[in-house]
């Protein structure tokens, strides 16, 4: 079976803030080769810092946005896109409180798409676990957006951490959107069904890390990226570095 690579996204803010470089380093030495919304190679000299970041043998993966972004300064995403040399642009959140919003922000999110098709950049939906829980007539506001969203213009960036926390299998959700998945989110928690999540290291809570790789990997996922929106019980290079070994002793990353 092929491998997957492994990206990051957020936990190490704080030690980045105070070592850029140092941090970046441990990062890659562990095994990490990609990072999600690095904007902060952007400051200073951006050609210099994207080429000390790629010695390092890491890629930038990609620029993140809400919806508000899409509609007001969209030029702007694309530029820092080309900047960093991304081709994809990541929304995180839409709240699906009603049906009507879902399709209204499907038909908005096809109209980006189609738009930053044309620049050369693929618009991404990242899933929460709300999406799964919201249902109208019966029908899940996940189940709507896949329906709606042209797999020619959005793909989708699929948070399964998000899933197995609504009680639902990464895996099914994967092979449904085989083709349509060009990365996931890998992250954990404690427990299923509380009103309060609570995050931990990934391998040490109710993630099937083993089944969600290979599921990613048999329907064409390229990147798998960590995540913890909160630290549990340790520092942010311990969750860091903890979360891509238990990773790799899958023997799929």
């Amino acid at each position: 079976m092929s491998e997957i690579r492994v990206g990051l996204i957020g936990i190490v803010g704080e030690a980045r803030q105070k070592d850029l470089w140092g941090t970046l380093e441990t990062l890659a030495r562990f095994g990490y080769r990609g990072i999600e919304c690095p904007n902060y190679l952007l400051e200073g000299d951006a050609q210099d810092n994207l080429r000390r970041f790629r010695d390092l043998g890491l890629e930038p993966l990609n620029v993140g946005c809400v919806m508000e972004d899409l509609r007001t300064r969209l030029d702007q995403l694309v530029a820092e896109a080309k900047a960093l040399g991304v081709d994809r642009v990541t929304m995180w959140w839409s709240s699906c409180e009603t049906r009507q919003q879902v399709a209204d922000d499907a038909a908005q999110l096809n109209e980006f798409g189609r738009e930053l098709k044309k620049r050369g950049l693929t618009l991404c939906y990242h899933n929460h676990h709300h999406e799964f829980l919201r249902s109208f007539q019966g029908a899940r506001a996940f189940d709507l957006l896949c329906d709606l969203l042209d797999p020619e213009c959005v793909q989708f960036e699929i948070d399964c951490g998000w899933v197995a926390f609504a009680g639902e299998d990464p895996r099914k959700v994967l092979r449904r959107l085989a083709g349509r998945v060009p990365a996931i989110h890998v992250k954990d928690f404690v427990r299923a069904e509380t009103e309060e999540p609570e995050f931990t290291m990934v391998g040490t809570g109710i993630l099937d890390a083993v089944g969600t790789l290979e599921a990613a990997i048999e329907t064409g996922v390229r990147w798998a990226v960590v995540e913890q929106d909160k630290l549990r019980n340790l520092g942010a290079l311990e969750t860091a570095i903890g979360s891509i070994l238990n990773l790799r002793e899958t023997g799929l990353v």
